[in-house]
C-alpha cells in the first residue's frame, strides 16, 4: 500500500506540473520585466523627432521676406541695369546650391552644394555671354561627370551612393532652370514679361507667412497674390505696351484686352509656381531647418525664367 501510493503522489505532482496552472508558476521565474516596468533610458528612441515637417506649414516671416526680396529687386533692376539681374540670379543660385544638400538630405552635403554652385553659376555665365541656350546642355552634362567625381571621392565605403548622387544631379538640373535670366540682357520682350511676373512672384513669397491648415489654402493665397500683384502692375505701369500683345491671336481685334489676359496670366503661373513647389516638396527637420524653408522658397525664382524667355521668343520670333 505504501509504494502504490508514493506512486500515486509522484503522478499527482507530474500532472500539475504538465497543467496550464503549474507550468504559469514554474515559467514565472525566468521571465524578464515588463517592458514598462524598464528605465525610461532604456527603451528605444523616439523616431518622430526626424519625419519632416508638413509642406503646408507657414514660413517664418523672415524666410518669406527674404524669398520676396529677389524678385522684387530684379523688378526694380530690370529697366535701369539688366546685368545687376544677373547678378542676383546669381546670388540666388548660390544660396540654393548651398542648402539644397540639407534639403534633400544628402550624405555629403559639401560636395553637393558645390557641384549644385558650380552647375548653376556655368549656366549662367554661359547664357550671357553668347546670349542663347545652346551652351547650357553642354555645361550641365560635364557637371553631371563632376558630380560622379564627387561622389567617388566620399570615402571607401559611401553608404547611400545612390541617393547622394540623385540628389546632387536634381539640384544641378533645378538651379540650370535660373540660366534663362542671363538673357535679360539681349531680349527688351523678356524683361517687359518680367515686369507682370515678378511683382507676382514677390507678393506670392510674402504669402507664405500666412497661416494654413490645407493645401488648397496655400494654393488660394500664392495663386490670388499673383494675379493681383500682376494686375495692380498692369494697370498703372503696363497698359502702354501693345508689344506684350503680338502673340495673342486676337491682339490686333483688341490690344487692351489681349495685354490683360497674358499679364494676368503670368501673375496666375507665377503664383502657381511658387503654391507647388512650396507644397509639394517636404522640407526636413533639423537643425537648419529655416535655411531650408528658404531655399526652397527661392527656388521659384530660377524657375519663372523659362516660361518668360519661352513667351519673349514666341513674341519675338
Amino acid at each position: 500500500m505504501g509504494e502504490e501510493q508514493n506512486r500515486e503522489n509522484i503522478k499527482n505532482m507530474e500532472d500539475s506540473a504538465a497543467s496550464p496552472q503549474g507550468a504559469s508558476r514554474k515559467g514565472s521565474e525566468p521571465n524578464l520585466p515588463h517592458a514598462s516596468a524598464l528605465p525610461q533610458s532604456s527603451k528605444l528612441p523616439d523616431s518622430s523627432a526626424k519625419k519632416s515637417v508638413s509642406p503646408i506649414a507657414a514660413r517664418s516671416w523672415w524666410v518669406a521676406l527674404l524669398a520676396a526680396l529677389p524678385p522684387l529687386a530684379m523688378l526694380f533692376f530690370l529697366h535701369w541695369n539688366p546685368y545687376l539681374v544677373v547678378l542676383i540670379a546669381a546670388a540666388v543660385t548660390i544660396a540654393v546650391a548651398l542648402t539644397w544638400g540639407g534639403l534633400s538630405q544628402a550624405p555629403s552635403p559639401a560636395r553637393t552644394g558645390i557641384v549644385v554652385a558650380l552647375t548653376g553659376i556655368g549656366c549662367l555665365l554661359a547664357t550671357l555671354i553668347t546670349t542663347n541656350l545652346t551652351w547650357v546642355p553642354l555645361v550641365l552634362s560635364w557637371c553631371v561627370l563632376a558630380a560622379f567625381i564627387a561622389e567617388m571621392t566620399r570615402g571607401k565605403h559611401r553608404p547611400l551612393t545612390t541617393w547622394s548622387l540623385s540628389s546632387t544631379i536634381t539640384g544641378c538640373a533645378l538651379v540650370a532652370a535660373g540660366s534663362a535670366w542671363g538673357l535679360a540682357t539681349a531680349y527688351p520682350t523678356m524683361n517687359l514679361l518680367a515686369m507682370a511676373a515678378l511683382p507676382a512672384m514677390g507678393l506670392a513669397s510674402l504669402s507664405l507667412a500666412l497661416p494654413a491648415k490645407r493645401a488648397s489654402i496655400r494654393w488660394l493665397y500664392c495663386v490670388l497674390s499673383g494675379i493681383i500683384a500682376a494686375g495692380f502692375l498692369t494697370y498703372f505701369l503696363l497698359y502702354g505696351y501693345s508689344d506684350l500683345a503680338l502673340a495673342i491671336p486676337f491682339a490686333y481685334r483688341n490690344p487692351a484686352l489681349a495685354i490683360w489676359v497674358m499679364t494676368l496670366g503670368l501673375g496666375f503661373g507665377s503664383g502657381l509656381l511658387v503654391a507647388c513647389i512650396n507644397v509639394l516638396f517636404m522640407v526636413p527637420a533639423g537643425k537648419n531647418y529655416r535655411w531650408r524653408q528658404l531655399a526652397l522658397a527661392l527656388l521659384p525664382t530660377l524657375f519663372i525664367s523659362v516660361p518668360i524667355y519661352s513667351l519673349a521668343r514666341l513674341i519675338t520670333g
